[in-house]
């Protein structure tokens, strides 16, 4: 980036006549100042000013010298006095501006530069330097007009365009951006910093070959370019190859020709790259102490916290981010509102609803990620797809490198079908807990399965279990994108169903490479990825309604029963006492054991309309972390309930023991529009009904395709008011209570729900669907799998 720069004199007016001719030596002091002779201009401009102290010339090029020597305070007061004795002395007005910029005062410096503009409107330098100050002050339109106005002055001015072209950058106006960088390079194809600016756009845009392909064309001009092996680093850790960002980086700082704040950005994302929160969250700081105070550098701050569970921290970054520069990044907004939401703050929240639904109407899908759009309210199956589109597109690039993933796709089947899984999850999380199971059930005289794993490793008794049930168990964590794109390829893929989609750990990189001739989206995100990359999303007729198919880019593949399996294999620990879980001894137990992203204010509403309706019931609710507890107790008191009708549960360290916790609750209470999806099948499980009612979106269906697998489709109500009914009715009748659960527990043995064979016979089915279609040169299409499975 270039920044301002002290101006060379000009002198603006002569001084008073003396005796001794000072113009004549006041004309040696600027001649010495211009040829570089410093020493001899602050000589001759010092005795200038013993004779005439209030020389605005001499104070002026004082000035100058004092800036340059870096004595800024010197500097400052010298300028301030020549604009005293000549308040139309332009070049007075654009130096003081640039003092008051390296001193850090862009609201000072803004207005020196604007009154330069005033008094010298045709002048270029004052609108360029205008325009930086404004750009530092978050005020991005008028800074663009700013500079364009010094382009219009000057057309060769050179720093403007490269400036305009970095705004563009910041504001994520990358077609824009691209073109001046074009422009200004066709014209001064020896401008090695601005390939670096196009490098870094086609890199913000996910267009790694091309950036690649300036960053080394650059490196090749200029070797050891320390800004050029610093964008290069950047774009090593895009193809997840950390070992080889982590050197260019230790290259760049030996050149000790880095500003502080980017080198230590760029340590950032390494350490982010490496999984090492708290030393990306140290380094992300003492870049912003260095002079890295910009919108990107705030929502990474936030993003490290919220990672570190910091959630209230990163909800007061991206509020103090959002005053000074307004809803930069595009994501910032769905940041601020998703922080929110894991807090349960719900403070002004229905303004912040409606802006964010406006917004990606408007056309705006990468306002918020896809994973935290599921739990937005107000979003339509169309919303979600907007959204999932706008995130997909940054894959794109890597579509086009599935020609470096070499090796033919076998035309005809084997005697087994090759599966692989791919998932960061094959560990203690979630989507292990429900598919360890399945994973063992799997017909191996029909199909060999493999995992491929993404994400961190531990040593769980459900990772050792999933050792046992793969055939192949492959680490691709350390590969880059590329290799673990070619690995699968190597191996033979069939089908390569991805556990992930949008969540925490995807790499949707690999899968954008074609690594196997069918790729199929599972289980781990509940709604379509938006990308031509992936050709069937795994669901069943409730989560997804053959007439909601426009709302997914994937054709879908129904599952008889329930998208979503349920182990009854894992081990449930010793059921705990009411007292030891913290619950009254007596009393109705309402439960909902979602995440607090999950909860919104107009079901907690409904809640606490219960709950006064019923004085001896308690609502248990998991609140793993004191601000989210101290928000719903806030919350419940402002509906008129007291703190002493809510218990909440915190984290449980062992499943098992989470399982026999459960099991003390008489109804869960199911959430909108993200209903309780793994938390819904452990309550069944465990013989808790629980109680829903289905939205529009794949995630607001889950529980009503989960009940009604289980064979109890009393308990999915119509809508919000037949739900709060249908609750009340079950509080007030204890035996139908009681009865629901006595079949909730009997079905364990005999509906779809819990039976895993029939869950696995029905997916191979599909598979095989899936595979004969491709071998009879048929596209994707909507499938429906049978529990009966193939006929031999």
């Amino acid at each position: 980036m270039t920044h301002n720069r002290i101006s060379p004199t000009q002198p603006s007016r002569p001084s008073a006549p003396h005796a001794v001719k000072p113009a004549s030596r006041l004309q040696r002091g600027i001649a010495a100042f211009q040829a570089g002779h410093h020493a001899e201009a602050r000589r001759v401009m010092q005795k200038v000013l013993e004779r005439d102290p209030a020389a605005p010339d001499a104070l002026h090029i004082l000035g100058l010298l004092a800036a340059q020597a870096g004595r800024m305070d010197e500097a400052e007061s010298l300028l301030r006095r020549c604009i005293a004795a000549a308040p139309d002395y332009v070049d007075a007005h654009n130096n003081l501006g640039n003092v008051l910029m390296a001193r850090g005062h862009p609201a000072q410096a803004r207005d020196c530069y604007a009154q330069a503009a005033r008094l010298a409107p045709r002048y270029p330098s004052p609108h360029y330097n205008l325009g930086n100050a404004l750009r530092a002050l978050g005020n991005l339109d008028e800074a663009e007009a700013a500079y364009r106005t010094a382009i219009a002055l000057a057309p060769g001015y050179v720093d403007a365009h490269v400036n305009l072209g970095n705004l563009l950058r910041e504001r994520e106006d990358y077609a824009q951006a691209e073109s001046v960088c074009r422009d200004l390079l066709a014209r001064h194809p020896e401008l090695h910093e601005v390939r670096l600016n196009l490098g870094n756009i086609h890199r913000l845009c996910h267009r790694l070959q091309d950036a690649g392909a300036e960053y080394e064309a650059l490196l090749s001009a200029r070797p050891g370019h320390p800004r050029g092996l610093l964008s290069l680093a950047l774009l090593r850790l895009a193809e997840h190859r950390p070992e080889q960002a982590e050197t260019l980086i230790e290259q760049a700082r030996a050149s000790g020709a880095v500003p502080a704040h980017e080198l230590l950005s760029a340590v950032c994302a390494l350490r982010l790259a490496q999984g090492d929160w708290p030393a990306a969250l140290v380094a992300a700081t003492q870049s912003l102490a260095a002079g890295g105070e910009t919108p990107g550098h705030a929502f990474t701050i936030a993003e490290l916290l919220a990672e570190m569970g910091r959630r209230g921290e990163a909800v007061e970054v991206l509020q103090a981010s959002r005053s000074r520069f307004g809803d930069r990044p595009r994501a910032l907004l769905g940041a601020l509102i998703s922080n929110r939401r894991y807090l349960c703050d719900w403070r002004d929240w229905e303004t912040q609803v409606s802006t964010l639904s406006e917004r990606i109407r408007s056309g705006d899908g990468s306002v918020i990620g896809p994973f935290s759009a599921l739990a937005q309210p107000g979003l339509t199956p169309t919303d979600l797809l907007a959204v999932a589109r706008a995130h997909g597109t940054r894959f794109r690039a890597w579509t086009e490198r599935r020609g470096a993933v070499s090796g033919a796709a076998r035309p005809a089947p084997r005697e087994r079908l090759r599966i692989g899984y791919l998932s960061s999850d094959l560990r203690r999380h979630a989507v292990a807990s429900l598919t360890a199971s399945l994973f063992e059930d799997h017909d191996r005289d029909r199909f060999e399965i493999s995992a491929y794993a993404i994400g961190p490793a531990d040593d769980s008794p459900i990772r050792r279990r999933l050792l046992s049930a793969f055939e192949h168990f492959t680490e691709l964590r350390d590969l880059s994108h590329e290799a673990a794109a070619q690995r699968i390829r190597d191996d033979g893929i069939d089908i390569l169903v991805d556990l992930n989609g949008y969540t925490r750990h995807a790499r949707p990189e690999i899968l954008a490479q074609r690594p196997a001739p069918i790729q199929v989206s599972w289980l781990g995100f509940p709604g379509s990825m938006g990308v031509p990359f992936i050709d069937y999303l795994i669901a069943d007729p409730i989560v997804a309604p053959p007439e909601s198919a426009d709302a997914y880019d994937e054709a879908l593949a129904y599952l008889p029963d329930s998208y979503q399996p349920v182990d009854m294999r894992r081990p449930v620990g010793p059921t705990p006492t009411r007292a030891e879980a913290g619950l009254p001894e007596k009393g109705l137990v309402f439960c909902c054991f979602n995440n607090p992203y999950k909860l919104a204010p107009e079901v907690f509403d409904g809640w606490c309309t219960l709950l006064k309706e019923l004085p001896d019931a308690v609502l248990w609710l998991y609140a793993p972390d004191e601000p989210v507890r101290l928000n719903l107790l806030r919350e419940a008191a402002e509906r008129g309930l007291p703190a002493e009708r809510l218990v909440f549960a915190p984290k449980c360290p062992e499943h098992a023991d989470h399982l026999a916790r459960v099991a003390l609750a008489d109804l869960f209470l199911d959430t909108q529009p993200y209903n309780a999806h793994t938390t819904a099948s452990d309550a069944l499980s465990v013989g808790v009904p629980v109680l829903t009612y289905p939205g529009r979106t794949f995630p607001s269906r889950v529980a009503a395709s989960l009940l009604t697998a289980a064979g109890l489709p009393e308990l999915i109500a119509t809508d919000a008011r037949d739900y709060l009914d249908r609750a009340r009715r079950l509080a007030g009748a204890p035996h139908a209570l009681a009865d629901i659960r006595r079949r909730l527990l009997d079905a364990r043995a005999t509906a779809p729900l819990f039976d895993s064979e029939r869950f696995a016979r029905a997916l191979e089915d599909l598979y095989r669907q899936m595979w004969a279609r491709r071998c009879e040169g048929l596209p994707p299409a909507q499938l429906r799998g049978s529990p009966t499975g193939p006929t031999p």
